[in-house]
């Protein structure tokens, strides 16, 4: 048995040798036995004990047993308790019916059979120990779903709560026992579904009812139910049948979670995922969603749409000037302005970096883009105040139409870039529609990168060199390396045809060691054969001065070539030292201790910054030929030309002047005490091996 306490055995009969007999009959049985002379000590006995059995004597004074059934039946208490009669009389058959009418189990003959009366009651002690263990399951299952942390109740076929637990009460705001029989109509509010995915993911009580009715389980992971405040509550449910015990169907049991931590978390995860962390804007994925959206919108309504592109001028020469921290506030900044400018229908996506993106959705003309980015450049002119910083920013628009400049999000995409593109090379600042032309320019361009990236290894590159003079001797300084292409289709090209693709693609940092390492082996091969010692000078871009192992690529072509530091010259545009001015000043102290010569480039055009010259190692400072080509008649350029002079020896810096093409520049040049000149008047650029015979048919001129 499950219980301590043991199954109780109630004996009434008038004659107390009777119930002696029977209790000495049950003595082998693991029960308590109760005795009673009469019914109402019986009714009393059933009212303070929980009795498995009685058994009753039907003929007794006062009260016979068919009248202690009859009372027995008046009170819940005692009115399925099993009764056996037990009588030495009445044997007949109309008053065995009698007592089963009065509700008896059974009947018994006196004198008893042990073994009868034993197998009698063992068949009540076994429902007994059966209805016990029933109690004890239903108890554990009740604990078990109060103290559930999921919500669970049940609902009758006529869709009742029949039931509920405490955690489901709590959950949906409801007092205890207050959702009792009421409609589960009552927490399940069907939502207008706007799109089509929600109509498909859409159902109803009936057709929860209808699942469970088939067996099966129904399930939903993501909807709600209302509370009592009619509030929303997220949760995820499952209803599955309840059967009785002849295992008919008459119901349902609904467990449910509240899943409002979920779908916080599912939406922090989807902001992550869809959204720019900076700007908050949406980022490329929703982009791309977005996109294909707006064009499906398009076509189905037969409606232009337009795809800008934008990014912002000069700006990595702002972020590397104030910082990042500067760039990242100028990056919002922007944002929030761009957003003014817009309809509430357009969207507004940051790709990356500085790099935007716009969706027009259905605009009328092309005209409507068109204002947009003017209101854009408009929105965008007006200075940034970033943590004390005044900041100035433009932007390039690339304008991509659908259909005119594609039909898929692939192509509009690729045209918007190249529009923005074009937008950059045309002047910054401004907006540029895509064409077919900008097609084709692309395309080439991109045939050049190809070919370009493969130069090296096809030996298509190479060095041209033009000597430099000293306008006191007459005598060779030294020479310019100046590179060359030799394009399989197009010819020989100059750096002006290919150098800025090389920054663009990265492809300058391998173009530019070849070309030290180039110019180091063959001076040092003139050197060998006997021709004059003389440096040789290589042009640094600005890629180049803040590559993280350019003083490594130099030091690395001098000991494989076997060239001392000071046959080798550096030149740097002044443009090239602003761009990380922290970086270049490194880089040239660096190649100052090693020994190799620097030459500021093209001075005078750029920020011809004195502190500079000031604080840089400079050996020297190359007046750009933009100058000397009218110094003669030219007042302006004249004066130029000779208060650069007299700085650069003020500073005890050599100077050189560039592009000389006539004697008379010459002459000037000569008057003003430059000291070392090149250009077309003395010699080209020539190919390595005929500046070998320059150099061996030069003879000084006066």
């Amino acid at each position: 048995m499950l219980e301590t306490e043991l199954p109780k055995i109630l004996i009434v009969d008038d004659k107390s040798e009777n119930l002696v007999v029977l209790e000495k009959l049950l003595s082998s049985l693991k029960v308590q036995v109760f005795k009673a002379n009469s019914g109402n000590e019986a009714l009393s006995l059933m009212l303070e004990h929980e009795f498995v059995l009685v058994l009753l004597d039907v003929q007794m004074p006062n009260m016979s047993g068919y009248e202690v059934l009859e009372v027995m039946s008046w009170d819940e208490k005692t009115r399925y308790i099993p009764v056996i009669f037990v009588t030495a009389n009445y044997a007949d058959e109309q008053h065995k019916l009698k007592g089963y009418q009065y509700g008896a189990v059974d009947y018994l003959y006196k004198p008893i059979n042990d073994v009868i009366l034993l197998s009698k009651v063992r068949v009540f002690l076994d429902l007994y120990e059966q209805r016990i263990k029933f109690k004890q399951l239903n108890q554990r299952y009740q604990l078990i779903i109060n103290a559930a942390g999921e919500g669970i109740f049940g609902a009758d076929l006529d869709g009742k709560i029949s039931f509920i637990n405490p955690a489901a009460e709590k959950n949906l705001g409801y007092d205890a026992g207050k959702l009792i029989g009421q409609p589960i109509s009552t927490l399940i509010e069907q939502q207008p579904q706007a799109t089509e995915l929600e109509i498909q993911e859409s159902w109803s009580i009936q057709d929860i009812f209808k699942v469970c009715s088939e067996h099966k389980i129904f399930h939903k992971d993501d909807t709600v139910f209302k509370k009592n405040d009619n509030t929303l509550l997220p949760i995820e449910f499952t209803a599955a049948p309840i059967y009785d015990q002849h295992e008919q169907y008459n119901g349902i049991v609904f467990v449910f979670s509240d899943i409002t931590l979920r779908k916080t978390v599912e939406e922090q995860l989807t902001n992550l995922a869809l959204y720019d962390h900076l700007t908050k804007l949406p980022n490329r994925l929703l982009f791309e969603k977005t996109m294909s959206q707006a064009l499906a919108r398009a076509r189905r309504n037969n409606k232009l749409m337009a795809l800008m592109f934008l990014d912002l001028d000069h700006f990595k020469d702002i972020n590397d000037r104030l910082g990042h921290d500067i760039g990242d506030l100028l990056l919002k900044g922007v944002s929030d302005r761009l957003v003014t400018c817009i309809r509430e229908t357009d969207t507004v996506a940051r790709l990356g970096g500085d790099e935007f993106a716009i969706i027009l959705d259905e605009i009328s003309a092309t005209e409507d883009a068109a204002m947009i980015a003017e209101k854009i450049i408009h929105a965008l002119t007006p200075p940034f105040y970033l943590n004390g910083n005044e900041v100035f920013v433009s932007t390039s628009i690339g304008i991509a139409v659908y259909p005119i400049s594609g039909e898929t999000s692939i192509a509009l995409t690729k045209n918007a870039d190249i529009a923005m593109y074009q937008a950059k090379q045309t002047g910054r600042d401004q907006y540029c529609f895509f064409t077919d032309i900008m097609n084709e320019q692309i395309r080439f361009r991109l045939e050049m990168v190809h070919s370009l990236r493969y130069s090296i290894d096809r030996n298509e590159l190479e060095l041209y060199y033009q000597p430099k003079f000293d306008l006191k001797t007459n005598k060779i300084t030294g020479t310019e390396a100046l590179l060359r292409w030799n394009h399989p289709v197009l010819g020989l090209l100059k750096p002006g045809d290919f150098i800025q693709v090389a920054e663009e693609t990265g492809l300058i940092q391998k173009i530019g060691t070849w070309v030290i390492e180039e110019a180091c082996r063959t001076n040092k091969h003139w050197q060998d054969i006997g021709l004059q010692a003389c440096s040789v000078a290589v042009n640094l871009s600005s890629f180049q001065v803040v590559q993280d192992d350019i003083i490594d690529v130099i030091q690395s072509a001098l000991e494989q070539s076997g060239l001392e530091p000071k046959y080798l010259e550096i030149e740097l545009t002044e443009t090239s030292l602003i761009v990380n001015t922290e970086k270049s000043a490194k880089v040239l102290h660096n190649l100052h201790e090693i020994g190799v010569g620097i030459t500021i480039d093209d001075f005078g055009i750029g920020y011809s910054s004195l502190y500079y010259l000031k604080k840089l190692p400079v050996d020297t400072l190359k007046i750009d030929q933009g100058f000397v080509r009218d110094i003669t008649t030219d007042s302006s350029d004249a004066a130029i030309v000779k208060a650069v002079i007299a700085l650069a020896h003020n500073l005890e810096l050599a100077v050189i002047a560039e592009g000389v093409e006539q004697q008379e520049q010459l002459q000037f040049l000569r008057d003003n005490s430059c000291d070392q000149i090149q250009g077309f008047l003395l010699s080209n650029p020539l190919p390595a091996r005929e500046m070998e015979d320059f150099f061996r048919n030069y003879k000084t001129k006066n």
